[in-house]
């Protein structure tokens, strides 16, 4: 819409890119390139915090609130092959299968995705996530072939330095036009 300027709603999710999430020690990320995972159906994200409450006068005298990211979960139609090796610790059989490792290494990555709104695309990144386990339901077909999905548990950790953990993005914003091709490293203004 020409001239519009923000969302008033946002639907939907598509374009989910993954890539490595690697902190040196001297501190420097290293963002590695983002590969595809099609087939998204949903991101669930819940804030993760405690509020701190402090009683003096016989009442709250304070509060606050501890910001420590987001778990939640990502459903997609299937994960790849691809997917599960890069990412999981899976590893290709010499038969060919490919199999999941009890207590492989997961790396740590950055999820990126899209998301529609009545006025502008959105698009989203989530910093130093960390993987779960691969959730699978196998079931009889019955009247009807119904599709399955699976899904994994995800906590977004946030970067250690900028405290960022979800960054989004707008049509326009140089961000929004390079997420799935060069993403950014997390970094507050000056």
């Amino acid at each position: 819409m020409a001239g519009a300027t923000k969302n008033i709603v946002e639907f939907g999710v598509s374009e989910i890119h993954i890539g490595t999430y690697t902190v040196s020690d001297d501190g420097t990320v290293t963002m590695g390139a983002p590969v595809a995972l099609p087939g998204a159906k949903s991101i669930a994200l819940d804030p993760e915090g405690d509020e701190n409450k402090f009683y003096a006068d016989d009442k709250v005298y304070w509060s606050g609130y501890s910001d420590n990211g987001f778990s939640g979960s990502i459903e997609v139609a299937l994960f790849t092959d691809a997917f599960k090796t890069a990412f999981m610790g899976y590893i290709t059989l010499a038969d060919g299968g490919v199999a999941a490792i009890r207590g492989a290494d997961r790396e740590k990555v950055y999820i990126a995705f899209q998301s529609k709104g009545d006025a502008l695309g959105r698009r989203g990144i989530m910093y130093n996530v960390t993987l779960g386990g691969i959730k699978r339901e196998y079931a009889s077909i019955e009247e009807k072939k119904t599709p399955t999905t699976e899904s994994m548990d995800i906590t977004v950790n946030g970067d250690n330095a900028t405290g960022i953990s979800l960054v989004k993005y707008k049509e326009g914003d140089t961000g929004y036009d390079t997420l799935f091709t060069t993403p950014p490293v997390p970094t507050l203004p000056v």
